[in-house]
């Protein structure tokens, strides 16, 4: 799950606030690929960021969050 902060109709930070941490691979991917995720987003102003090589599946499910937020942060 993803949470948008909008200020002046940009976007000035992005967080995933709910994410897998059952397993230490779960983590250790998370760790790593979740910061990238979010400075990209803050820089690129949209939800088109790359997909982040060796974790595609968090990225894939974190661009689909963050395309529901910025649904969301429309209406």
């Amino acid at each position: 799950q993803v949470e948008l902060t909008v200020k002046g109709g940009k976007v000035v930070s992005c967080k995933a606030t709910q994410y897998p941490d059952h397993r230490r691979t779960s983590v250790s991917i998370n760790q790593q690929a979740l910061p990238m995720l979010e400075r990209e987003v803050v820089m690129v102003q949209s939800a088109k960021v790359h997909m982040i090589s060796g974790a595609t599946l968090t990225s894939r499910a974190y661009v689909a969050s963050l395309v529901d937020a910025i649904q969301q942060a429309l209406q």
